[in-house]
């Protein structure tokens, strides 16, 4: 069972292990339909890329005595979960109703001169995000950041793989701006992930 807490942040790029909390199936981290395009950011050696998505869920079940809710996701997947405190209106929620949430999310990545100390990691606060609407039931903004390594440049395609210290992989395309003439496979990049979450309550139709 996880605790729902306004849905902490998809830890991208990082291992799981730097928050304490981690995120139902339904939360989709950035690079999961494909390799994210990074562009350039006007600053030499710094990327970003962002991204805005929407996602639901269904209230599969509901124990407001206990604050736990189960949700059946788009995929058909469930999850169980327990309600934390800072998520109000638990009263409102209903077996069939549809569960909302917004995803605003970041990546930001920073070349790491030889030398520069490895960063591992780490759960960074980015502030809270601001409630919005009546339906609102939770929201919060967090992020994660430590180096990942650069193991392989497709330069036709302009992909370029990274590892975290987790040992998983992940891609990201350069965008027309960014330069790749200077990277190289064994690179360091400081990544940082930011994530704004907000969850609303709508009537299933």
């Amino acid at each position: 069972m996880r605790t729902l807490r306004a849905l902490p942040v998809a830890a991208l790029l990082l291992a799981a292990s730097a928050l304490a909390q981690t995120p139902p199936p339904a939360a989709p981290p950035l690079t999961n339909r494909g390799p994210v395009e990074v562009k350039a950011t006007g600053t030499p050696g710094k990327v970003e890329a962002k991204r805005t998505m929407r996602i639901t869920a269904t209230v599969y079940a509901i124990d407001p005595e206990r604050r736990i809710v189960t949700l059946q996701n788009d995929l058909g997947g469930i999850e169980t979960m327990k309600v934390g405190p800072d998520v109000k209106r638990l009263q409102d929620f209903a077996v069939g109703d549809t569960v909302v949430i917004d995803y605003d999310q970041g990546l930001v990545l920073e070349f790491q001169p030889a030398g520069t100390e490895f960063v591992p990691p780490t759960a960074v606060a980015v502030g809270e995000r601001a409630g919005s609407g009546k339906t609102e039931v939770g929201a919060r903004a967090m992020g994660v950041q430590g180096t990942v390594t650069v193991t392989a440049i497709n330069a036709k395609k302009r992909v370029v793989t990274l590892r975290s210290p987790g040992e998983n992989v992940y891609k990201v395309k350069a965008g027309p701006g960014v330069k790749l003439d200077k990277l190289k496979v064994g690179d360091k990049l400081l990544a940082t992930y930011v994530e704004a979450v907000a969850i609303r309550l709508e009537k299933a139709k």
